[in-house]
């Protein structure tokens, strides 16, 4: 058996131990706290962005206002994470009507004329067949078609007093050549929501130029504190038992672990959640090696710091 190999089968059991013995039922390591990326169905939708305030506040006043919005910020500060909770709040929110554009950077102008068009059929709206000299799955074969689709649709929506948005992820990768699309989308009448990194921004200014109205972008979601660490850690592991977060404190994580996790990290809040996977596996370990009673057990600052786990 090969040294990885040999690793898996010690580390594997004894990460799965502690966290039954944390309170929790896990089947497999991506199980554990801090294991879930931000797009997972079931993410707690508070664990990454409820923390900056201003901008949740600036970006939900653009969308009331009907304006299109732009969210400029770099790797692993919640972005992904605010995709999801846009998905689920808007998505159920009943003066919304939106679409999510995934893998942007190989999106057709028909792919994304069809994205804006199935996100009106599946909240009701139809379309009139005899207008259209083909439709597979509703949904005009012949794009210039397509493109008149979306501005049938996003009118009905509007008639309704509705909004019709479409969200549009790592706008970076976002091709150039399709960015014409993107303005006739928006001319049909479709709110855009675009989110990308910095290097997205010359993308976002390219289309600024041209949209019909000016997009409302925010730079930056602001990086964890000291504070916003620690209910980070507590509302994991509340999670991972499956409570409910009433403010309990990050047991077993210490106040000095927590510390050092968010001089560490920056506050980053990928950085953060990688730090705490990487602490709570060492945990793991000295748990097992010393059957700590887990009440008894403390992940503190040496814990945190260390770099050898057996």
């Amino acid at each position: 058996m090969g040294i990885i190999s040999e690793q898996i089968d010690r580390l594997e059991p004894a990460m799965l131990q502690f966290g039954e013995a944390l309170g929790g039922s896990p089947d497999s390591v991506k199980d554990l706290p801090f294991s879930e990326e931000a797009d997972k169905d079931g993410m707690p939708e508070a664990l990454y962005v409820r923390h900056d305030q201003a901008m949740i506040h600036n970006l939900t006043v653009a969308l009331l206002n009907g304006h299109h919005v732009g969210l400029i910020s770099s790797y692993g500060t919640g972005k992904t994470a605010l995709r999801e909770i846009v998905r689920r709040d808007l998505g159920e929110h009943p003066e919304f009507v939106i679409g999510y554009l995934d893998n942007a950077h190989e999106t057709t102008p028909r792919g994304l004329y069809a994205t804006v068009i199935r996100a009106a059929l599946d909240a009701d709206y139809d379309l009139d067949a005899d207008e259209y000299r083909q439709l597979r799955e509703g949904v005009p074969w012949v794009t210039d078609e397509a493109k008149a689709a979306v501005r049938d649709l996003a009118e009905q929506v509007e008639a309704d007093d509705r909004t019709l948005s479409l969200v549009v992820d790592e706008i970076e990768d976002f091709p150039t050549e399709l960015l014409p699309v993107l303005q006739t989308v928006a001319d049909a009448g479709v709110r855009l929501f675009l989110m990308g990194t910095p290097a997205g921004q010359d993308r976002l200014e390219e289309a600024r130029d041209t949209l019909d109205s000016r997009i409302r972008y925010h730079e930056g979601i602001k990086p964890f504190d000291h504070e916003d660490v620690a209910e980070y850690a507590a509302r994991s592991l509340t999670y991972f038992r499956g409570e409910e977060f009433n403010g309990q404190g990050p047991s077993p994580f210490t106040e000095d672990a927590i510390e050092v996790i968010h001089e560490r990290t920056d506050g980053n809040p990928r950085d953060v959640r990688l730090e705490c996977a990487d602490t709570l596996a060492k945990a793991a370990i000295a748990w097992h090696q010393n059957e700590h009673d887990v009440e008894d057990f403390q992940i503190d600052r040496r814990l945190v710091t260390s770099t050898v786990t057996s």
